[in-house]
C-alpha cells in the first residue's frame, strides 16, 4: 500500500483502499464495546470506510485547521500536541495507541478549528471516514449519534482521570499507576514527550524509569 503524508478524506484516492475484512472486524469489535451494532448499520458504516498507511512524522491535523476525517488507529502511535497560542511552544497533551479513535476537542464534532495538532510518532495504519459521510450516517441511522456520544464520554472520562492524577498524585504514584502504558511508550518516542504527557520533567521521569525498571537497564529512546 502506498504511504501518503497527509489524508485525502472525502473520496477514494489511489493511495487509499476500501476497508479490508480484517480491519472492519477489528473496528466493529471495538465499537461493540460501546453499543451492539445492527446489520443495517454495519453495512452502511462499512460502505464509507477506507484504510491507508501514513509515514512516521506526518501531521494529519494541524492546530488552527478543522478536522475533516475521523481516524481509527489500527497499528502505530500518535501524539496530540498542544501549541501555545502566543509562544507557539509545543507540549505533548496525549498519546494514542493501537485501536484508538483520533480526534481533537474542539475540532471534529463541533466543526471548530482545532487547538491541537495530531502527529504520528510511527508509521501508522489507519481506518478513516470523512466528516461528511459521518454526518450523512447520523441522518440515516440513529445508532450513529448514540455510539459517538458513548465513545466520546468514555474518552473524556479517561482524560479527566489522567488530569486528576497529575494534580493529585506524587510523581512516584503517577509512574506506578501508569507504568504499563509508559513501558509501551518507552523506546518508541522521545522521553521529553512522554514526560510532558505525564506532567513531570524529563529528568524526573528518567530517574523514575531507572528506579522502577525491572532490568535496571531501560531501553534507549529515539532522538
Amino acid at each position: 500500500m502506498k504511504i501518503l503524508p497527509h489524508p485525502e478524506p472525502c473520496n477514494l484516492k489511489p493511495n487509499m483502499q476500501p476497508i479490508s475484512n480484517a480491519s472492519f472486524i477489528t473496528l466493529a469489535e471495538i465499537m461493540e464495546r460501546f453499543l451492539n451494532l445492527s446489520v443495517k448499520f454495519r453495512l452502511a458504516l462499512r460502505a464509507v470506510l477506507f484504510e491507508t498507511t501514513y509515514k512516521k512524522g506526518a501531521r494529519i491535523l494541524n492546530a488552527g485547521s478543522t478536522q475533516q476525517s475521523l481516524w481509527f488507529l489500527l497499528h502505530g502511535l500518535a501524539r496530540e500536541i498542544r501549541v501555545h497560542p502566543d509562544t507557539f511552544i509545543e507540549n505533548t497533551a496525549w498519546f494514542w495507541l493501537d485501536h484508538s479513535f483520533l480526534y481533537t476537542t474542539p475540532g471534529l464534532f463541533s466543526r471548530e478549528p482545532s487547538e491541537n495538532t495530531i502527529e504520528l510518532s510511527e508509521e501508522c495504519k489507519v481506518i478513516l471516514m470523512s466528516y461528511d459521510d459521518l454526518a450523512k450516517l447520523k441522518e440515516t441511522h440513529c445508532e450513529t449519534e448514540l455510539i459517538i456520544e458513548r465513545i466520546r464520554g468514555a474518552y473524556d472520562s479517561i482524560r479527566q482521570l489522567a488530569a486528576d492524577d497529575i494534580r493529585n498524585l506524587t510523581t512516584d504514584e503517577r509512574y506506578l499507576k501508569h507504568q504499563k502504558v509508559l513501558d509501551n511508550l518507552f523506546g518508541r518516542t522521545q522521553l521529553r514527550y512522554i514526560a510532558g504527557y505525564m506532567g513531570m520533567s524529563p529528568d524526573t521521569l528518567g530517574k523514575l524509569r531507572k528506579k522502577y525498571s525491572k532490568s535496571g537497564h531501560p531501553k534507549k529512546d529515539p532522538d
